[in-house]
């Protein structure tokens, strides 16, 4: 299978490997997948969750940055 990452996505993943938690992107990629099976089996994935806000670049950057994560 190939993906296609929009920008923003891949900032989130740069983010992610410089905050120093993941190595490399199939890191971050496998725990956000695994996350999202944990929502799955817990049923919290529905369609009411569709409609859950989204968080820009800007907004995940700074949450890191709050929490010491990113310099």
């Amino acid at each position: 299978m190939t993906l296609a990452l929009k920008p923003e996505q891949e900032q989130i993943i740069e983010l992610a490997i410089r905050s120093g938690a993941y190595d490399n992107p199939d890191e971050v990629i496998a725990t956000a997948l695994s996350m999202l099976a944990e929502d799955i089996e817990d049923g919290a994935v529905s369609e009411a969750r569709k409609h859950e806000p989204r968080f820009t670049f800007a907004e995940v950057e700074a949450e890191l940055r709050s929490l010491g994560k990113l310099r």
